[in-house]
């Protein structure tokens, strides 16, 4: 993939598994519920322009992939998915890594809607915060911000063999040169580290 207008970007694959329970409401409540059933998200993020990517105050991508669950019918491919890194919360301690996407179960639309927080902590939260994603899913078929009524809730988990899956599908795409697609990635992967560093060890809101 080639970024907009020759821009130089980067693009990564992740794959989530957890936890949803049908009917609930709070993630965390879902993932223990008793009737909770096996999910799957798999998504690549796509950044097409790295320089926009960074100025963005959302810092907002392109999100890709499928969202498998089983007992509502397999696999449902992510449709309008975006991506956030850093996105600002209400919060002055707080983050959030945004991931959104429309689904399309039994021929009716939903939105399929998880953060990770992101919040000023000792350095100890930092992996169980970045690996661990609280999502809901929606039924509706407005925007991702008009989404409609809660009708499952859960918790997803990067697994450690995923994020070293995750590190190793990190490429950089379009660029005129090698130099420049280098630098692409170098910049992205400065910017991540940025964000955490300063969160658990300054203890400052990326």
């Amino acid at each position: 993939m080639t970024g907009a207008g020759g821009a130089t970007g980067v693009r990564f694959d992740e794959v989530m598994t957890g936890r949803l329970a049908l009917g609930e409401t709070d993630p965390r409540a879902g993932y223990r519920s008793p009737g909770a059933v096996g999910v799957v998200l798999r998504g690549r993020i796509r950044i097409a322009d790295v320089d926009a990517f960074l100025e963005d105050p959302a810092h907002g991508a392109e999100l890709l992939g499928d969202v498998d669950i089983p007992v509502l019918g397999g696999r449902f491919e992510s449709e309008a998915g975006r991506f956030g890194l850093f996105v600002p919360s209400g919060s002055a301690r707080l983050t959030h890594m945004v991931y959104q996407s429309r689904v399309v179960i039994d021929g009716r639309p939903h939105w399929f809607h998880g953060h990770k927080e992101i919040r000023v902590a000792g350095p100890w939260r930092l992996w169980p915060a970045t690996t661990t994603l609280l999502v809901t899913l929606h039924d509706g078929a407005g925007q991702a911000e008009d989404a409609g009524p809660v009708i499952g809730a859960g918790v997803l988990r990067l697994r450690p063999t995923d994020f070293l899956s995750l590190l190793g599908s990190l490429r950089a795409t379009g660029g005129a040169t090698v130099r420049r697609r280098w630098s692409a990635r170098g910049r992205f992967a400065a910017f991540f580290a940025g964000g955490l560093v300063s969160t658990y060890l300054l203890r400052r809101r990326a």
